[in-house]
């Protein structure tokens, strides 16, 4: 039985080591992805793109193997709370990927048309706010954190709703008064949204990471 429990605990180990690294693909991704509006270049937005297919990839093996350990082991308590997470996580750092990935999209179909730079950069706010708080809660969930160090790293979602809704309310703005910024208003509003749900999983990262700790699944949002 000791030995098991062991095996358990290094597998559960070596996915949580697993999963921080397919999150740091994802971060490097979004970070990116900031780096593309801010200096518009479409070139970086062709190679994010490219780029997701490894994160894709490694959702897959990463799945196989959570799988494989689950039933192989047959991990209780805190370990099978930790290795079942890891499988809900794989698939939320791959859709977090998805959109470091549409925003490059987007990025491609606004082509050469500049942009107004106090929308963007209230929009490249959100972003690095969404960004450290995925950062901050994949960290609280690799190293079994306390409950309360899980939710801090979520703290300022409701910031991000509210700064996301202002930004609404300026393109709106900005669209009613000019009929030609409409296509580029709409663009940023599908971008400004994609980072609003990168901050919106990273709340469901840090519910992973409290459920590890405590037993429990809370609502962070």
């Amino acid at each position: 039985m000791t030995d098991n429990l062991n095996l358990v605990q290094k597998r559960r180990i070596q996915l949580q080591a697993a999963i921080g690294e397919l999150g740091e693909l994802v971060i490097q991704a979004l970070h990116q992805s900031v780096r593309c509006i801010k200096e518009h270049d479409l070139t970086l937005a062709a190679r994010i793109i490219a780029a997701d297919e490894e994160v894709n990839q490694q959702r897959r093996v990463l799945e196989q193997q959570c799988l494989v350990t689950l039933a192989a082991y047959k991990p209780a308590g805190e370990d099978l709370r930790a290795l079942g997470s890891c499988m809900d996580l794989v698939s939320e750092l791959e859709r977090i990927g998805d959109y470091a990935a549409d925003v490059a999209s987007i990025m491609l179909k606004i082509g050469e048309t500049s942009l107004p730079s106090e929308p963007v950069a209230a929009i490249l706010d959100v972003a690095e706010s969404a960004i450290v708080m995925l950062a901050d809660a994949l960290a609280a969930f690799i190293s079994n954190s306390d409950e309360a160090t899980a939710r801090n790293a979520v703290a300022r979602e409701a910031q991000v709703d509210d700064d996301e809704d202002v930004i609404i309310e300026q393109l709106l703005g900005k669209m009613r008064d000019d009929a030609d910024f409409t296509l580029t208003g709409t663009y940023l509003l599908w971008i400004v949204h994609n980072y609003e749900r990168v901050a919106d999983r990273a709340t469901n990262v840090a519910a992973r990471a409290v459920y590890v700790a405590v037993g429990h699944t809370p609502n962070l949002n």
